[in-house]
C-alpha cells in the first residue's frame, strides 16, 4: 500500500478515539508509526537488498513490539507528565502496536506480498484483495480528515472500510476463482496454477492468470473479468518460464533465486537489444560448438498490470514506465541436456532492474547461491 494511505489510515486511528493526549504532535505522531514499517525502503539500494528487505523485517510480528517500544519513546509527548489528558506509557505502546498492526494489514491485503512471519518463515502473505493503488481506501481516508475530523462516528465507520472492502473483496476473489476453474475445467483446460487477482476499481474488475500446456510448452495465460466473473475478451497468451530453467538459473545466481521465490507464475521473453550490456560484442567467454553465441532474456509476472485499456495507458505513462520487476541473464545453452532432455541454460550475466524505484543492478557476473538462512543471506550483502 502506498505511504499516504498508510499515513492517513493513522491519523484517522488516532481521532477515532474516544480520548487522546492533549497535544497537537498526537495525530501527526500517530500518521508517522502507521507509515513506519516502509522505512526500510532507505535500508537498501540494490534491487536485490530491496527484494529481501522491503516488506521484511520491519513487517514482521515477532519484531513489531521491539518497534512499537521505538515508536514509543519517539511519541514521548503522548506519555510526557506535563502534556494534558496524557497517557501512561503502557497506553503508548498499545497505540503504537495497533498503528504498527493497522500497516501489516493493508500491506497483507495486497498483490506483493508481506513477510509478517520472519525470521522463522520467509512466506509472502498476500490476500489478492485490493489494487497497487485504491482509491476506495484512500479517498475514504482523505475525506474523513477533511470533512470529520470532529464526528467520531464517522471516523469509526471509515476504519472499519478498511476491514469491510478488503474482505468483501477476498470472498469476490474466492467465488471467482472457483467459477474460473469450473469454466476452464468445462472447456477442457486443466490449468498448473491459477491465480485471481484485483484489477483498478475492485471488486468491479479482476484478473486471472492460469499457467496450462500450450502448443509451444508451458504458457501463462492473463484474462480480464467484470464484476460477474465474466471474460472482457480473450485472453492474452505469455511464455512460462520453464521449470527447468528457472531450477537452473536460482542454482547458478543468488538474485535469480531471490527474485524467482518473489514471482508468481513467471514468464520469459526475449530482452529488447536496447537492455543488451554494452561490451556485447566484446570480453563473452569463448566456448566452442554450435551454443557458444549467447542468448538475452529478461524474466518477469504480470501481477502489477491491468486488463483495463486506458488503465494501461496511464501506467505507461509514468515517469521510467517499464516492467515494474524484471530480471535479465545472459546466457548460452549448454550442449549437455539436463532433466528431460533440455538443454540447460548456463549463466554469464545477470541484471535486476526495478523501473519505479529506480534500483538497478547493471550489468554482473552472477554469485553463486547458497544454502543459508535469510539473516545469513542479508548479512552477505553488506
Amino acid at each position: 500500500m502506498d505511504p499516504l494511505t498508510h499515513a492517513a489510515s493513522g491519523a484517522v486511528a488516532m481521532l477515532a478515539l474516544p480520548a487522546r493526549p492533549a497535544s497537537r504532535l498526537a495525530v501527526p505522531l500517530a500518521a508517522l508509526a502507521a507509515a513506519a514499517p516502509d522505512v526500510d525502503v532507505l535500508l537498501g539500494q540494490g534491487p536485490l537488498e530491496f527484494l529481501l528487505l522491503h516488506r521484511g523485517i520491519t513487517h514482521s510480528l515477532a519484531f513489531l513490539p521491539l518497534f512499537s517500544l521505538a515508536l514509543t519513546l519517539v511519541a514521548r509527548p503522548l506519555w510526557r507528565t506535563t502534556t494534558p489528558a496524557h497517557w501512561s506509557f503502557g497506553k503508548v505502546w498499545l497505540c503504537m502496536s495497533g498503528m504498527l498492526l493497522l500497516h501489516l494489514w493493508l500491506d497483507c491485503i495486497t498483490t506483493y506480498g508481506t513477510m509478517i512471519f520472519l525470521p522463522f518463515s520467509h512466506l509472502r502473505v498476500r490476500l489478492n484483495a485490493v489494487y497497487i493503488i485504491d482509491m476506495c481506501l484512500t479517498l475514504p481516508l482523505l475525506w474523513a480528515l477533511w470533512r470529520w475530523r470532529a464526528r467520531r462516528g464517522c471516523l469509526l465507520l471509515t476504519l472499519a472500510w478498511l476491514f469491510f472492502y478488503p474482505g468483501f473483496n477476498m470472498g469476490m476473489n474466492a467465488l471467482h476463482t472457483i467459477r474460473m476453474q469450473s469454466v476452464l475445467a468445462a472447456n477442457g483446460q486443466e490449468p498448473a496454477h491459477l491465480v485471481v487477482l484485483p484489477d483498478a476499481f475492485a471488486p468491479l474488475f479482476w484478473r486471472v492468470l492460469y499457467e496450462e500446456h500450450g502448443a509451444h510448452g508451458m504458457q501463462v495465460c492473463a484474462l480480464s473479468l467484470n464484476v460477474w466473473g465474466k471474460a472482457r475478451g480473450p485472453a492474452e497468451i505469455h511464455t512460462a518460464l520453464p521449470s527447468s530453467m528457472g531450477r537452473a538459473l536460482s542454482v547458478q545466481s543468488v538474485a535469480a533465486d531471490t527474485f524467482l521465490q518473489f514471482m508468481q507464475l513467471p514468464v520469459v521473453a526475449p530482452l529488447p537489444p536496447s537492455l543488451w550490456p554494452a561490451d556485447v560484442a566484446t570480453g563473452l567467454p569463448s566456448r566452442s560448438g554450435p551454443t557458444d553465441v549467447p542468448g538475452y532474456v529478461q524474466v518477469y509476472d504480470l501481477r502489477f498490470g491491468s486488463g483495463l485499456a486506458w488503465v494501461r495507458k496511464l501506467i505507461d505513462i509514468r515517469p521510467h514506465a517499464d516492467i515494474p520487476f524484471k530480471y535479465m541473464a545472459e546466457i548460452i545453452l549448454d550442449s549437455a541436456p539436463g532433466v528431460g532432455g533440455e538443454p540447460v541454460p548456463c549463466l554469464l550475466r545477470e541484471r535486476l532492474r526495478f523501473s519505479d524505484s529506480g534500483r538497478d543492478s547493471l550489468w554482473q557476473r552472477p554469485r553463486q547461491v547458497e544454502r543459508v538462512s535469510w539473516p545469513q543471506r542479508l548479512a552477505g550483502l553488506r
